[in-house]
Parts: C-alpha cells; structure tokens; sequence
C-alpha cells in the first residue's frame, strides 16, 4: 500500500494539482453570497459546484446607508470557507463580483478592503450599468434568440435591460430590489405608486410592449418554483419555464391574495423566498401595468454566466448553446462525437417538413442518437431518455427538450411505449409526439444501416416523395442491407404513412 501511494502521479496532490479549465465566480449579492466553479470559460460552461449563504448584506438598505455588522461577518466566514475550496480545487481563475449593495454602502468600500486582504480576492464592485449588461449577457448565454425585456431582481435592485439580435441594449438600475423594500414595509398603496412612477419615467419599455418577459432573480424564480409545484408540472426545471402572461398574472394574483403568514406556512413555497414572494410578485405586476408582454420566460441564467460569457470571443457567443452542449455530451459518452452531424444531414431529406426549428431539435436528437450505447441493452432506452430530459440544457424549452428526449428513447424502443414517458408526453401534443417517434425511428434506422460507424451514411440515400420512402444503397454496400434495415424502414415509412422501398444502385 505504502509502495502505490509513494508512486502515484503527484499532480493529483492538492500542492501541485492546477485546474486551468476551470472558472470560479464569487457573487457578492444583496442577498446571498455564492461561488459557483464551473468549467470554463466556454460557450456552454457547466457548474462543477455551486453553494450560496443567505447573508442578507442589503437588508438594512431601505433604512440605513451601513451594511450591517452581523450580515459582513457571516458573508466573510462564507468568503473565507470559498476562498479555501477553490485553493484546494487548484483554480486560477477567480472572478469577484459585488453587487447593489456593497455599491451604495458607506461602508462597501471599507468591506471590500477587508475581503481582499483576508481573503486575497481581487472584488470588481460592479456599476449599476455593468450588473444590468451582464445580467442580459446571462440570459443571451442560454437563450440566443431572447428578443424582449430582461429584468433581473436581486435583494438590493432591479434591472431592466432591452435585448435583441443577440446583443444587449438599453439598461436600467432601479433601487427596487425585493429584499429592500420588504424590510422597508410602506404601506402598498405606497410601494405601488412608487413602483409605477419609476417605471413609468423608463421611456424605452413601450418599445417592448408585447414582446417576451426573461425572468432573472431568486426572488422572481421561487414564483416559478411555485407555479411548478402547485400544478405538477412534469420537469422540475426553471429554465426556460414559460407562462403566458394570463397564466402570469393569475399567479400574481394569487401570491397577492395571501398573507406574508399565509405564504410562509404553504408547502409549496420555498421557505428561504417567503418573505419577499409578495414584493417580488407586486413588483412584477407594476412592470405588466407598463409593458405587457406576450410570455413570461424563467432564466436561470444571470448574472454570473453574463460574467463568463462576456470574455468570450464574439464568434464563439454566436454558437448555438443547445447543440455545443449536446456535442459536448456526445464527446463524453458517445461512441463518435461527430456522427450526429452525419446522422443529421442523411435523414434530412425525409424530414423537410420540420421548418428551421424542427431541424435543430433533430440535430440535438442526432447528436445524442449514441450516448447509452454502453449502458445494458434493456436499459438504453429509459437511461438515454432520463439524461435528456433532466440535462441542464440551455437554448430549449421545456417542450423542446420532451421533443428530442422522446425521439432518441425511440431510437433504442423502437416505439413510445412505457410509464417512464409520462413526463414528456404531458408537454407535447399529437403532432409532436409522432415527429418525435418517426424522428427516433430515422434515427433508429440510420444506426442498423451503418453499425454506429461513420463514413457509411454518405454513401447512402433517404429519398421521400409523397407517398414512398426510398432508401438508396450503392452496389457494394449492399451487403448492409440485414434484416434489421429492412424491418426498420418499414416501421419508419409506416409511421409516415408512406410505403418503403428499397434500391441498389448499379455501380457505372
């Protein structure tokens, strides 16, 4: 024993162990102070860990201009015990962000002076200007194609940020946080007027009535948490949950109906959120009173990945985070990373009728077609199936994900069958669950027809004209053409109600 432990490489020794790959992001909120370590900078960067400490270092905001000693000393045993961990983790790379406030303290700067010298942190105390541009940056990192109004509502301010075209645009910062104005208790028909006159001198938000709402905060995400909960929805997700505005303000409404009492004592309330679940809820329907929008989108980016994403190169934001995230799962548990794309380009003549959004949830389903092949043959199916539909994915919908997830179960199964769909089934409608079974049977087909290999597929065709589904083989691949091909062509054109056919083409 002692011999193995003497020759075991050194770089796995705390000492000597670097980890260069990996980012680490220390928050300092009004609320919370949390370290999230993830593994990058890059387009899809994943949490490898992520702990907050309820500190409540903007409690006091609304009535005193000090940060209190009570909520510094617990926030600095929380930096203390982080600037430990991303030591013994080997990070070099560690960003240090301060928020609302430790911005308006009088004594933030005298705060922010004893953290660097205890803890030998360098702290960006961020600008109003700057918290409301990343914040944006946070939700454009998981939803590229967000076109709307972004309001992050953190314990000591709220922002406001216009987004479109992948780009940030006009920005605001309002004191209008939810922990402050909650231990500030005016009257509501005072914090109501207040609310709407601060808004209403916001001249840019009527550009943005009945566009997309994108939630950031942990005060406006327990609304979500909630929601989700009461009505058993089935992906315990936050990211890129969507209500229609009704369905938003009937949860409004509901929230303001009750007591601060009534809302702590509800199972289905985080009780960390309670007390400030009225606030947060009152705040957003004076946003509504102003700019009404189509949908309500949960993020659960923020603030931090904006921070990560805005050092990346402007070629690598403008990558799709869904199909980076996918490619990336593929490295890891397929057999050939780049087999999707092929996969993807073979069956897309049979699959025209999808539209650009369609498409883009077969390429994910392509490039995912593989990741349970070392799992036991009657486990493919329901494994490949859970790991989709939980993935911490961006750039999808909860839909979306239900989409894909179910297609690459079909490609193991063969068919839509089983209690372990339940789930995704409750998301889709009629239409969507047969685009997912007749994609999951391509795919089913295409992994037969080639053995999982690449290099195969090209060679070979998918033709489909109104009524036949052809599959086009050349002369000396024809040996390919098993009983499993023939059978799973079959099952494909019978579910597009087509009938298969097969052709050998002569070589010249």
């Amino acid at each position: 024993m002692q011999e193995i432990l003497e020759t075991r490489d050194r770089s796995l020794d705390p000492a000597v162990r670097t980890s260069s790959k990996m980012t680490a992001v220390i928050d300092i909120g009004s609320n919370s102070v949390r370290l999230v370590v993830f593994d990058g900078p890059s387009r899809v960067p994943m949490p490898k860990f992520n702990e907050k400490v309820l500190c409540g270092l903007g409690r006091d905001l609304g009535r005193s201009s000090l940060l209190g000693d009570d909520a510094m000393a617990y926030a600095m045993n929380a930096l203390r015990r982080y600037t430990a961990l991303v030591t013994h983790m080997g990070i070099e790379r560690v960003i240090v962000a301060a928020t609302a406030a430790v911005r308006e303290a009088d004594n933030g700067s005298e705060f922010v002076a004893e953290i660097e010298q205890e803890c030998d942190l360098n702290v960006q105390v961020l600008s109003g200007k700057q918290e409301a541009r990343y914040a944006g940056l946070g939700v454009l990192s998981g939803m590229p194609y967000a076109d709307g109004l972004v309001g992050d509502l953190g314990g000591g301010s709220l922002e406001l940020v216009n987004v479109h075209d992948h780009k940030v645009g006009d920005t605001a910062t309002l004191p209008l946080g939810a922990l402050r104005l909650s231990r500030m208790q005016l009257p509501e028909e005072e914090l109501i007027a207040n609310l709407h006159a601060r808004f209403a001198q916001i001249d840019w938000l009527d550009g943005l009535k009945g566009k997309n709402f994108y939630v950031v905060g942990g005060a406006w995400r327990a609304l979500a948490k909630y929601h989700i909960s009461k009505t058993g929805h089935p992906l315990n997700i936050v990211h890129n949950y969507k209500l229609s505005f009704d369905q938003m303000k009937t949860l409004i409404d509901e929230i303001l109906g009750r007591t601060d009492d009534e809302l702590i004592g509800m199972e289905n309330v985080q009780k960390s959120r309670a007390g400030t679940m009225r606030t947060a809820a009152l705040i957003m329907d004076q946003i509504f009173s102003v700019v009404q929008p189509k949908n309500v989108v949960f993020s659960g980016n923020g603030l931090r990945e904006g921070l990560l994403f805005s050092e990346l190169k402007k070629p690598v934001r403008r990558l799709d985070p869904l199909l980076e995230a996918c490619r990336n799962m593929a490295a890891k548990e397929g057999r050939f990373a780049e087999h999707g794309e092929e996969i993807f380009a073979w069956l897309q003549p049979a699959f025209s009728h999808l539209g650009p959004k369609g498409e883009r949830l077969a390429l994910a389903a392509s490039t995912l077609s593989d990741i349970a092949w070392s799992m036991s043959n009657d486990y493919r199916a329901a494994q490949a199936y859970r790991r989709i539909f939980r993935a911490p994915f961006s750039g999808i919908g909860h839909k979306g994900r239900a989409i894909v997830a179910l297609a690459v179960y079909a490609r193991y199964r063969g068919n839509l069958n089983g209690e372990a769909l339940k789930g995704a089934l409750t998301l889709v409608d009629d239409q969507s669950r047969q685009q997912s079974l007749s994609l999951g049977l391509a795919l089913r087909l295409s992994h037969s027809l080639s053995g999982g290999t690449r290099g195969i597929l090209p060679d070979t065709r998918l033709a489909s004209t109104d009524d036949t589904l052809v599959l086009e083989v050349p002369e000396e691949l024809a040996v390919l053409l098993g009983v499993h091909v023939h059978s799973r062509l079959s099952a494909l054109a019978n579910c597009l109600e087509k009938t298969a056919s097969i052709k050998v083409i002569e070589a010249q």
